[in-house]
């Protein structure tokens, strides 16, 4: 496997489509996340956000992430009231964070919602609900943010285990039209609990897995930027470390590390300007796949 291929699509005429091609890194990390996005596939997983098209277009706004996060927690709320609140600014992180705190608590870290009793005898879409809210709150925070486009799968299960070798490939940097692994635990890693300063959080969960889970990014950071954001994540674990450490990770522990890992680049002969013009077309992702 050489190439992925990202087609876009609208969503309401699936022959009027773009495909973004990308060259895969050649590294081992990717050799273990092409397995993932493999087994994805011959499950036949579905995208689980086809409209997760941030900062591009008009289509992903704040009426829609309202909505949606206020109509899934009432529909949990109809089965059992967890949440009890909506949410009437998306910039009010807040109670973004209480929100998340209450999905964290009651769905557990990846698969452990399983053996939850709260979820004994609920509809199938009760679990999806919860997360899809948590999705939300994060489609919150995105908004005005750098255009990306995130690709994930929710029906893989969360299993891979980040090696010591593939720690020294994250980076802080994110490349224009780079394809990235995702952050794939449920909880808050060091970048989140630094940005958020969220206090209704109830545990940090680094970067621990991975999946096929991937986002592309449409920015470059720059150099001064890199520095600024290492040096706040570095500031966060110094003052945090006595919480660190009672959480089992120690100052210089590589699973706190920051950032992301590249796994393929951008593979097209258009300009950054004319890309992003062309991208504006599109509010659906139809499909991804490996060559």
């Amino acid at each position: 496997m050489k190439n992925a291929t990202l087609r876009l699509s609208d969503r309401d005429d699936s022959s009027q489509y773009f495909d973004l091609k990308f060259k895969l890194e050649q590294n081992s990390f990717v050799r273990k996340w092409i397995k993932c996005v493999l087994e994805a596939q011959q499950k036949q997983y579905p995208i689980s956000e086809p409209w997760a098209l941030y900062n591009i277009n008009d289509t992903l706004n704040k009426d829609f992430v309202k909505s949606n996060l206020n109509r899934l927690m009432q529909e949990v709320d109809q089965e059992e009231k967890l949440f009890g609140l909506t949410i009437n600014d998306i910039n009010d992180q807040d109670t973004l964070n209480k929100i998340h705190s209450i999905f964290e608590m009651h769905h557990g870290k990846l698969d452990e919602w399983r053996t939850n009793p709260m979820f004994n005898g609920k509809s199938e879409k009760f679990r999806k609900n919860l997360s899809g809210i948590n999705q939300f709150v994060h489609a919150c925070e995105s908004i005005g943010g750098s255009p990306k486009i995130r690709i994930v799968w929710f029906d893989l299960p969360k299993v891979n285990c980040f090696s010591q070798e593939d720690y020294k490939l994250f980076t802080n940097k994110r490349n224009f039209g780079s394809l990235y692994h995702l952050y794939c635990d449920v909880g808050k890693n060091v970048e989140a609990l630094t940005e958020d300063n969220d206090d209704h959080h109830h545990d940090v969960v680094p970067n621990l897995h991975f999946s096929a889970d991937c986002v592309c990014y449409f920015v470059n950071d720059t150099d001064d930027e890199v520095t600024r954001l290492t040096h706040d994540h570095h500031k966060y674990i110094k003052e945090n470390q006595t919480y660190l450490s009672s959480k089992g990770y120690h100052l210089n522990d590589p699973r706190l590390t920051t950032g992301r890992i590249e796994l393929a680049k951008l593979d097209m002969d258009m300009s950054e300007q004319d890309l992003m013009m062309e991208l504006k077309k599109y509010n659906n992702i139809q499909s991804f796949w490996l060559s």
